[in-house]
């Protein structure tokens, strides 16, 4: 039975900077529709297999991936689909009870010079701050606080999870918006981008929205 219908099509462009241009076979754990895994795709010359609970994503993933794997990431055997140069973890371990065990469980797939690819959300981003303090946590279909998350990270607690796991970080994106009105962003073009990456570089706790990590087993 499905435990929830909303549906994930979101690319998360940042993380795609991550994907070692070597990478040939692609796990995307908590694929979604597909998205990610198509982009990656084009070309042909990648294999891109996505797993996912929700069988309506994976009849849609199912058309955009070399392959599709629908389970409860909870007790599946990651053993069975192989080996991969690159597992890529998109908002997905928020969604565990226990993410260190799924981290712990993944490294079966990986050879040593594999890599995981990891993006978490912020819980304390400054406009998720903003609602804290006026005493608001309303859970949600999207974001932050999605209705279906059972972990929340700040960035002291993402790369301690990482490296509690077994895995040594080699690269690091912190990646937000930094709050400006939509006339200011307008007048000042390519420049709010800028200003986006320096302040969430500066101050990631405060104006990153989320956390993207390359990380590899520590050796």
């Amino acid at each position: 039975m499905e435990r929830s219908h909303t549906i994930y099509d979101a690319l998360n462009g940042p993380l795609l900077s991550f994907i070692p241009p070597s990478a040939v076979r692609i796990l995307d754990v908590g694929c979604g529709s597909g998205t990610l895994g198509e982009h990656l795709r084009q070309g042909g010359l990648r294999h891109v297999v996505g797993i996912t609970y929700s069988e309506v994503e994976a009849e849609l993933a199912s058309t955009r991936l070399s392959e599709v794997v629908c389970v409860d990431l909870t007790n599946f055997d990651f053993g069975l689909l192989g080996k991969f140069d690159c597992v890529i973890l998109s908002h997905i371990l928020e969604h565990m009870y226990f993410p260190n065990v799924l981290l712990e469980r993944l490294k079966s797939v990986l050879e040593p010079e594999s890599v995981i690819v990891v993006a978490l959300p912020n819980v304390v981003w400054w406009k998720q701050r903003l609602h804290f303090l006026l005493g608001r946590w309303r859970y949600q279909d999207w974001g932050i606080l999605d209705r279906t998350h059972f972990r929340f990270f700040d960035q002291r607690s993402s790369v301690e999870l990482l490296e509690d796991a077994g895995f040594e970080i080699l690269q690091r994106r912190y990646d937000g918006p930094f709050p400006l009105i939509k006339p200011i962003r307008s007048l000042i073009g390519p420049w709010a981008e800028k200003i986006d990456r320096v302040t969430s570089g500066l101050m990631p706790g405060l104006f990153a929205f989320q956390f993207i990590y390359l990380a590899r087993v520590k050796r």
